[in-house]
């Protein structure tokens, strides 16, 4: 809870004995009169990267535990946590005929799939290829036309020239 210093209670702030500098915070306290300076900044942020730097190698040492002794070494240290762990995965000696049985038809569907995927694949690189030569033809198709229309034009042109505009019509002079 604040309470303000009994010997400053009732002044105003412009009246205070000892103004607030720009780099100062004034704490009216029974401890002292005048302003206090701001703590350095060099303290916290050192403890905050003391403390940052301490759950960092925690954190490795622990990720280095589990690699080197696995989850079995936690299971037995903490046997509630078995339940979050991963189950183990069993050695391919350990699946039965029966569950081998019912895997073939999903291995060979599987396969078949995998062949019409690259089936698909290359009839998709084929219509690439073809599209292109396409293109090209498209616009070798084009600069012909161009062609040709240049070429109607410069004959149509000098007969253009021979041909008389029509007749003005007379207009009466003006009175």
């Amino acid at each position: 809870m604040y309470t303000e210093n009994p010997r400053l209670a009732g002044r105003a702030s412009s009246d205070r004995p000892y103004p607030p500098g720009p780099r100062t915070s004034y704490r009216p306290s029974a401890f002292g009169n005048g302003p206090r300076k701001r703590p350095s900044i060099i303290g916290p942020t050192s403890r905050a990267l003391a403390r940052f730097s301490f759950v960092a190698l925690v954190s490795v040492g622990a990720t280095v535990a589990w690699q080197s002794y696995g989850a079995g070494m936690v299971k037995a240290l903490a046997p509630s946590l078995g339940r979050v762990l991963p189950a183990s995965q069993p050695g391919p000696s350990a699946i039965s005929a029966e569950v081998r049985a019912q895997l073939k038809p999903v291995a060979l569907d599987l396969a078949e799939i995998k062949r019409s995927v690259e089936q698909l694949a290359s009839n998709q690189d084929q219509l690439a290829r073809k599209e292109e030569q396409l293109a090209q033809a498209f616009a070798t198709l084009q600069a012909t036309k161009q062609d040709i229309d240049q070429k109607i034009l410069a004959l149509t042109a000098p007969r253009a020239a021979h041909v008389l505009p029509p007749p003005k019509a007379l207009q009466p002079p003006a009175q």
